[in-house]
């Protein structure tokens, strides 16, 4: 049996286990279990030994995520579609981050909550979200060591479908600035319609 490295210390760029969870969660559900070996093919052997011991509330290296995304969107993807597709599969479960009384929660509550909560499932970088509207707001991403492209789409999946899930109404989520465009941060405004 591999190394099990779920029981790895946290690195300055690592982040929990169930955001990688969820990404095999969906190649299951999208393609079955032929996907998903597919997926784990295409990963370096190193990255198939951890994931082999992967859990949800073990500490992870970020571009273990980044390359989990690449290789879905090799083995069974569409472009970049598929890493907004990923996102929102990971927005499937709000309760993750809301609890219980995520049906009571407002797409605003949410956004604060998920800018407030960002510590508990990254050790690296801060959030900030700020209301600019009733149905308008925009959520900052500063300091991150590492970047990379696709995480901010998956991030605009992840937004996208958790403000629909929230509001029942469809959502728009644009990236205005990036910091792999040397950008000092990454800011996505976020807005839905009324219900």
């Amino acid at each position: 049996m591999g190394r099990l490295y779920s029981a790895q210390p946290m690195t300055p760029g690592s982040l929990k286990g169930q955001l990688l969870l969820s990404r095999l969660e969906y190649v299951r559900a999208e393609h079955g279990p032929a996907g998903v070996e597919r997926v784990l093919r295409a990963l370096p052997q190193d990255e198939r030994a951890r994931l082999a011991g992967l859990t949800r509330d073990a500490w992870y290296p970020f571009h273990s995520l980044m390359l989990l995304d690449k290789a879905i969107a090799a083995a069974v993807g569409q472009g970049d579609q598929t890493f907004v597709d990923l996102g929102r599969a990971s927005a499937r479960h709000p309760t993750e981050l809301l609890g219980e009384h995520a049906a009571l929660v407002s797409a605003h509550g949410f956004l604060s909550r998920m800018a407030e909560e960002h510590r508990r499932f990254h050790t690296f970088g801060r959030a900030e979200y700020k209301r600019l509207g009733f149905r308008h707001g925009q959520i900052t991403f500063f300091d991150y060591p590492e970047i990379d492209p696709v995480y901010c789409l998956s991030g605009i999946g992840y937004m996208l479908g958790a403000v629909e899930q929230l509001t029942g109404a469809a959502a728009r989520v644009e990236e205005l600035a990036c910091q792999c465009r040397h950008d000092p941060a990454c800011c996505f405004d976020v807005t839905w319609e009324e219900r």
